[in-house]
């Protein structure tokens, strides 16, 4: 872990400075006389830190725990054992032979000359040879390897101005859990928000992951769900993200969504939606308007089938003019052992008054 704490002091920042006139050369220009400027009143500063005596308070913090559970992977080691075990018998019963056919020096003639020498015997153990003793081994068929353990992190920053926090961990239970937290509390609100996310992979009767994910704002929200889920008999997906987006002059809204499984039929199906609404009185327009698209997919050894379906309108004005439009489109297609059939369609308006409909 590690922690810091300090003072810093920008009374400096109060100091009224003054520049003079610069002439710029090759440019003909002059800078104007900038005379008792505080940057600490003029740039905003007074107002974001309030106090020109700042603080702060740093802390970062990270720990591991280990786990006591292993997991156990099979390696079959017999064989290998057995091979070893083999190999030493034999090369043991032929130093043994070699042995025996070396322990007695028979009579030696030369030509033209006679020497007799007596028969010796060489005792037996100077031509013994010992092998080390090999003893199996208990047999290993598993090798162990520790599991992951905790990880966990935290950091703090605080000041007179600003706080923030993130959590961080990753923990191995009877599910593996990732898990993340971030936030922030300012003067100022535009700048504060929430980040918080989840995630989770299960190992009962399958795999199975799971994920969620929000963000908070003053002018933004936001959500993301989704799971996978892995069995042997059957694949299924589903994934959901929403966003809202609320300025003065602007709010936005998307919703998306997936799903699909492999359980009778394999099917995906898809739809987006969008909605947005302007209005500037300073730009004397507004628009208003969506989006929806939708989209399945099915699937069997027998036939085949897609069908897609899209539509979009807007309706404002632009300097008191108004205006209006939409669209839409339509598309599918069918395919078995018999034939296949398919269709489009396509259809769209627009309006601006007093100059066409």
């Amino acid at each position: 872990s590690i922690g810091m704490n300090g003072d810093a002091n920008l009374d400096f920042l109060n100091i009224p400075l003054t520049i003079p006139e610069i002439n710029l050369p090759y440019m003909g220009f002059t800078t104007p006389l900038l005379k008792d400027f505080s940057i600490w009143e003029e740039t905003g500063l007074k107002e974001f830190l309030k106090t020109t005596k700042q603080s702060f308070d740093l802390s970062v913090k990270a720990q591991y725990k280990k786990s006591k559970d292993k997991h156990s992977i099979v390696v079959p080691l017999r064989m290998f054992y057995e091979f070893i075990l083999n190999n030493v018998n034999s090369w043991d019963r032929k130093f043994e032979k070699a042995r025996d056919n070396a322990e007695t020096i028979p009579n030696i003639k030369v030509p033209s000359y006679r020497l007799v020498l007596p028969v010796f015997h060489v005792p037996r153990n100077l031509f013994k040879f010992f092998l080390p003793d090999f003893k199996e081994l208990s047999t290993i068929d598993n090798i162990y390897i520790p599991a992951m353990g905790n990880f966990t992190y935290d950091f703090s920053f605080k000041s007179s101005v600003i706080t923030l926090n993130t959590n961080a961990g990753l923990y191995n239970q009877s599910d593996i859990v990732a898990h993340f937290l971030s936030s922030s509390s300012l003067v100022t609100d535009a700048l504060q928000y929430k980040l918080e996310g989840t995630s989770r992979l299960m190992r009962k009767k399958g795999l199975k992951l799971a994920t969620a994910i929000s963000l908070t704002n003053k002018f933004v929200k936001g959500s993301h769900d989704s799971t996978i889920s892995l069995t042997k008999k059957n694949a299924e997906a589903s994934v959901r993200t929403t966003a809202n987006l609320h300025i003065p002059i602007f709010t936005m809204n998307f919703k998306q969504e997936l799903n699909g499984n492999s359980k009778s039929k394999p099917t995906v199906s898809s739809s987006i939606e969008l909605n947005y609404d302007f209005n500037s009185s300073k730009l004397h327009s507004t628009a208003k308007g969506g989006v929806d698209h939708k989209f399945s997919l099915e699937s069997l050894a027998s036939y085949f089938s897609i069908e897609s379906f899209t539509k979009g309108s807007i309706k404002g004005s632009f300097l008191s003019q108004e205006y209006s439009g939409s669209v839409a489109n339509e598309a599918n297609a069918y395919l078995n052992s018999k034939g296949t059939r398919s269709s489009v369609r396509l259809q769209g308006a627009s309006k601006v008054d007093g100059i066409w409909n």
